[in-house]
């Protein structure tokens, strides 16, 4: 049986170092039979769902200001991010991530948030990048 994604392929978005490679890479995961968008954590292993949101969280910032990704996104939903940047992302992820939990409806207090993530947008993209490069072969896995 063949792959849905060929290993070459998801190698290659692994060395591209673009943006393009990891909405590339989001989308494969997405794609993968696992996927369902009603769990909490998109029944996705952790590092999956760890990148696929904090892709989406940077994203959803950059296009419309970081408040909109808290309105859109389910409180169960938001929970288990925080707790996943907390085991797994840099410190200061988390810290920001819960404290936009916190003041995204504050639009004095959110507008720091928005602030930190566009100065930390090329920081989140090469930790994510590292990310998916040390969980190879579970992403090979997900992906097949």
């Amino acid at each position: 049986m063949s792959r849905k994604y060929a290993t070459e392929y998801v190698d290659r978005l692994l060395t591209d170092g673009t943006y393009d490679a990891l909405v590339h890479l989001s989308a494969a995961i997405c794609s993968s039979a696992q996927f369902n968008a009603a769990l909490r954590d998109y029944g996705l292993p952790r590092f999956a769902f760890l990148f696929a949101e904090t892709l989406l969280w940077f994203a959803q910032a950059q296009r419309s200001g970081v408040w909109t990704y808290y309105e859109a996104t389910p409180q169960d939903r938001q929970d288990a991010m925080a707790s996943a940047l907390r085991e797994a992302a840099p410190e200061e992820f988390a810290s920001w991530y819960e404290r936009g939990m916190r003041e995204w409806q504050d639009e004095t207090r959110i507008a720091a948030l928005d602030t930190w993530m566009q100065a930390h947008d090329d920081a989140a993209h090469q930790w994510l990048r590292a990310l998916l490069e040390t969980s190879r072969d579970a992403l090979l896995d997900l992906t097949a």
